[in-house]
């Protein structure tokens, strides 16, 4: 493009003519945009000159100006040999853009194909370079990475994007609230704020084998979604080998890679000069054998390194707009606890959208181990007053892996004198070296492990330990701060909370299953006690009606041979034998009928309702019992009204209601040595609306405290009894829109009484 900027700019300051007629005659060349700033190649195409210049985007952060501004104003100390020097820091309409002088060199983010070994190292031998060129003036970049590291066509790299550097000396005089800075993909584990250090020359140096792996892989050694994620890689995640990605590179070459993204400051290398140094070495060994059969380190001690060592801090990480940036984009931001927030606000809607505790012990553990850095954890709970351990978490090379258990805790799995500890005085526990320390050192597991950084966090609700959280970190001193422990505790209340809830609700569930069980067991109870019950009363009924068909059949049986006699006479008398016959018939309509009935009552079959006079019903049953009603003496009287009402209804179930009474006053009365035994069967018309029938005995009666459940189901004051047939009397009575009472009778004895509505 012939030129991307209008309108009058002028030098905020410059080494030369920079003005508003030399933009007007670039041509621009996009090279790569980095986050918020946009990097360009602009020609003078008459006078064959170019540049480099650097643009934020017009919507970027006050923060990406302010970048520009601190880089150009560290113009003074960046030399040529090691820096892309700015020129020119131009300010008009549309922003502040910075010039800087071009070797038309290339930025090392992009790359077509894997470099070769010997590729490979002359890169990171002129990498190396700049980077101690850097440090030995005194400045500590804090943003490395590949689109930051410019490389000419005679090979030499020069360090650019210098807006987040400091001076060595300010770096360990920087507030604890410093913000984080850096770009999320390279950044040191110090540089998050996660561990109590603060950032020194070794950083840089970590960012540089993020950039050497890169470059030998062909990408990064982690991979994440967020800011949360991208500390949690670099705190306590174990980068991959090498080997995995790529078979050909020297195990010597693989252990200086791996060796400078070391956890802890203290076990990379300790200066960009003996980096520099051992690379030659590797790149001449590498000439001469084509192989690096072995490396001895020039600074294995650290003997010269202790000048760059900076005190330990307890810091803290803040981050806003967690999810604006890429692994490679340079961020320096500040707002004290935004990333803890949220961590805590991710967390706490996790484990409050979870209701299965598995999902929930597992989402629970992952969330803890991203936030705090912890490369192992563990999550016991308290079940019986004993811990058992629920789930384990691990952080490996290939990422996070939950293993969800069941098994008490012994020596192998924690230090169990931090556990016990921790749940006798439900106090956190925070160790920054556990192998240190006087007391927990001895600890078995402490010894066969190495531990350094550890914390132990109790699950409290309302005084009661519910579980703990064991989390450790052996690649680094100091990982769990105290700003980091305290929103871990905060975190542990939401969990608490959590678990519990959970715990109630599966109880629930279980409680309404087994509920759910019991109601479908008692249907089928009901059921089947229903139609013992029916079974029962035609038992009781089948020996009533055997007597009362006895009597018809021995009548036929006499008439019948009576007539035989009246016909066998030497004179027959045929008027004789005729009525006999006539008896007979009578006798055997009156056994159908008898046996009509007992089919009726036994099938329970579809009820048709019809018009019916209610005195019909009450004879038909009186005449079925009256065989039993006799042999157990009792005096059976009827008064039934004159009226011609009539109900509509079953009368088969009405019959079973009438003949279910009868029978429970003759039980009533049989139980006990009554002298006069008095059955009263009575039908009347209230108000021509209702009809009402009452079964009267003279039995022992009903005690008070049973009247309110005499018809429930199974409630029964017999010896034998179902406790059945008045709740299914009940039930037929309601469902022809009558009642069923229950009353003491005035003699003594109980009276039952049901009305039915009558029809017109």
């Amino acid at each position: 493009m012939s030129s991307v900027f209008h309108g009058p700019y002028t030098a905020i300051s410059s080494a030369g003519a920079f003005g508003p007629l030399w933009l007007e005659r670039l041509v621009w060349q996009l090279l790569f945009v980095d986050g918020e700033v946009a990097h360009y190649r602009v020609t003078l195409t008459q006078e064959d000159r170019h540049w480099r210049i650097v643009r934020p985007a017009p919507d970027a952060s006050i923060a990406a100006v302010r970048r520009l501004e601190h880089e150009f104003s560290l113009a003074p100390r960046l030399m040529p040999q090691w820096a892309v020097q700015p020129v020119a820091l131009l300010s008009g309409p549309e922003g502040t853009l910075m010039v800087l002088e071009d070797a038309s060199g290339v930025a090392l983010h992009d790359q077509p194909e894997p470099l070769s070994i010997e590729g490979f190292l002359q890169r990171a031998i002129a990498a190396a370079a700049a980077v101690s060129g850097a440090h030995e003036a005194g400045l500590l970049h804090r943003d490395i990475k590949p689109c930051n590291l410019i490389q000419d066509a005679d090979g030499v790299v020069r360090l650019s994007g210098f807006g987040l550097s400091v001076d060595v000396q300010l770096a360990s005089q920087l507030p604890v609230f410093d913000a984080i800075c850096g770009s999320l993909g390279y950044m040191a584990p110090e540089q998050s704020r996660r561990i109590q250090r603060q950032a020194d020359q070794r950083s840089d140096l970590y960012a540089l084998g993020m950039t050497l792996y890169e470059w030998l892989a062909g990408r990064l050694p982690f991979e994440a979604t967020d800011a949360v994620e991208w500390v949690y890689c670099h705190v306590a995640r174990i980068p991959p080998p090498l080997s995995q990605h790529r078979g050909d590179v020297p195990e010597p070459l693989a252990g200086l890679v791996h060796r400078l993204i070391a956890k802890n400051p203290d076990d990379r290398y300790q200066s960009a000069a003996a980096l520099h140094r051992d690379l030659n070495e590797m790149l001449r060994q590498w000439q001469e054998l084509r192989d690096i059969p072995d490396l001895q380190p020039h600074l294995s001690n650290g003997q010269h390194d202790a000048s760059i060592r900076t005190p330990s801090h307890d810091s803290t990480l803040a981050l806003r707009d967690l999810k604006a940036w890429s692994a490679r984009t340079s961020i320096n931001l500040s707002g004290r606890d935004a990333l803890d927030l949220s961590s805590v606000m991710k967390s706490a809607h996790a484990l409050r959208d979870e209701s299965e505790q598995d999902r929930l012990i597992e989402t629970l553990l992952r969330n803890t181990i991203v936030h705090a850095g912890a490369q192992r954890a563990l999550l016991l709970l308290v079940k019986d007053e004993a811990p058992v351990i629920r789930a384990i978490g691990q952080s490996g090379a290939e990422g996070l892996h939950i293993e969800l258990a069941d098994r008490a805790p012994d020596k192998q799995h924690l230090p169990l004198s931090v556990l016990y500890r921790v749940m006798r005085t439900r106090q956190r526990l925070v160790m920054d070296d556990v192998c240190g320390d006087a007391y927990f050192g001895a600890d078995e597991y402490v010894r066969q492990h190495g531990v350094r950084s550890a914390l132990c966090v109790p699950l409290v609700k309302q005084s009661r330990v519910l579980g703990v959280l064991y989390l450790e970190n052996n690649l680094a001193p100091g990982v769990f701060t105290l700003c980091r422990t305290e929103v871990l505790e905060l975190l542990a209340s939401q969990a608490a909370i959590s678990l519990e809830t959970v715990r109630l609700h599966q109880e629930l569930e279980q409680e309404n299953a087994r509920r759910r069980d019991v109601e479908i067991a008692l249907r089928g109870a009901r059921a089947r006690l229903a139609s013992v019950a029916q079974a029962t009363v035609m038992g009781e009924l089948a020996a009533s009606i055997a007597h009362e068909i006895n009597q018809p059949l021995a009548s036929m049986v006499s008439n019948a041979a009576a007539g035989i006699r009246w016909l066998n006479r030497e004179n027959p008398q045929v008027d004789e034998a005729l009525s006999g016959l006539r008896d007979i018939v009578a006798q055997g309509r009156r056994a159908g009928e008898i046996v009509n009935a007992l089919q009726s009552l036994a099938r329970q079959g579809p009820h048709h309702r019809r018009q019916l006079l209610i005195n019909d019903v009450i004879r038909h049953v009186v005449a079925l019992t009256g065989v039993e009603v006799e042999q157990q003496r009792v005096l059976m009287t009827t008064h039934l009204t004159c009226s011609p009402l009539r109900v509509c209804a079953s009368s088969v179930q009405l019959q079973q209601v009438v003949l279910n009474l009868i029978l429970n006053a003759l039980d009533a009365m049989s139980a006990g040595d009554h002298v006069l035994r008095r059955l009263s069967i009575t039908s009347e018309v209230v108000g021509r609306d209702y009809v009402v029938v009452s079964v009267e005995d003279s039995g022992r009666g009903i005690e008070p405290v049973d009247l309110h459940q005499l018809f429930n189901a199974f409630f029964t004051t017999k010896d034998k009894g179902m406790g059945m047939g008045l709740a299914i009397c009940q039930s037929i009575i309601t469902a022809h829109g009558g009642h069923l009472y229950a009353m003491p009778a005035r003699f003594g004895g109980a009276t039952f009484v049901f009305t039915l509505p009558v029809v017109e």
